[in-house]
């Protein structure tokens, strides 16, 4: 825990910074626990992303989120804790701020019962997030809830790529509107093209410039790039734990 006390008065609230490097998030179970210690017990207010005035409204919510989907998209770092979270040990800065009528006593008891509450038996039990979304102190997106959306999205490129594969075989010119027996070469069989406006031309598979496109190895190669991502995962979790790859 990074204490930045920059003041000697009084203070109101307290700011929470989470961001690590990266886009790298502590715990959940981290922030829950100060979160749950200053507001519950000290009755101290707790506020992130320099919302300074929350009013737990839909538009504080969403421009909360937003200024949080921001700052871990440049994968900036926010505060001295950043260093620590690509180490694996979760971290985040406090700053009190505000004119108020809390006092350092206040701070100390708040950073005394956060550490006392994350003992080993709690973080041995716990069975918290990685990866959310904050749209204020007691308020998160779970990973569960936004991860479909972008693996429809992904599902939607890997589509789009196949067909775009499938049109790549036909020519511009393809759909003749008018077309008559007698272009046909003997020897080929004739097929019947459909335009976009219903307009049905009669030409050979030669004539047309059509070539067949297979989708078997495509479909193969897409699908082993998405496997291959389950190798360097696995070298993570079961790689010698002395040798560093960071």
């Amino acid at each position: 825990m990074v204490i930045d006390y920059p003041f000697d008065h009084r203070f109101e609230s307290i700011h929470i910074v989470y961001d690590g490097i990266n886009g790298q998030l502590p715990n959940l179970d981290l922030f829950n626990t100060i979160v749950s210690i200053a507001s519950g017990q000290m009755g101290i207010g707790v506020t992130l992303q320099e919302m300074w005035a929350h009013t737990d409204s839909y538009g504080d919510r969403l421009h909360t989120m937003l200024r949080g989907m921001l700052r871990q998209g440049l994968g900036h770092s926010s505060g001295p804790h950043s260093s620590f979270i690509p180490y694996h040990v979760d971290a985040v800065t406090l700053q009190p701020f505000g004119d108020g009528w809390q006092d350092e006593m206040a701070m100390g008891r708040v950073i005394e019962s956060t550490f006392r509450s994350l003992n080993n038996l709690l973080e041995h039990l716990h069975q918290s997030f990685f990866f959310y979304l904050l749209m204020q102190a007691n308020r998160f997106v779970s990973i569960g809830t936004y991860l479909p959306s972008a693996m429809l999205v992904a599902v939607n490129f890997t589509i789009m790529a196949m067909a775009l594969w499938v049109e790549s075989g036909r020519p511009r010119d393809a759909f003749a509107k008018n077309a008559s027996p007698t272009e046909i070469h003997e020897g080929q069989k004739p097929k019947i093209i459909t335009g976009p406006q219903n307009n049905k031309a009669l030409v050979s598979a030669q004539s047309s410039g059509l070539e067949e496109r297979h989708l078997f190895l495509p479909l193969v190669i897409v699908v082993g790039a998405h496997f291959l991502g389950i190798v360097p995962l696995f070298i993570f979790n079961h790689g010698i734990e002395t040798v560093s790859f960071f």
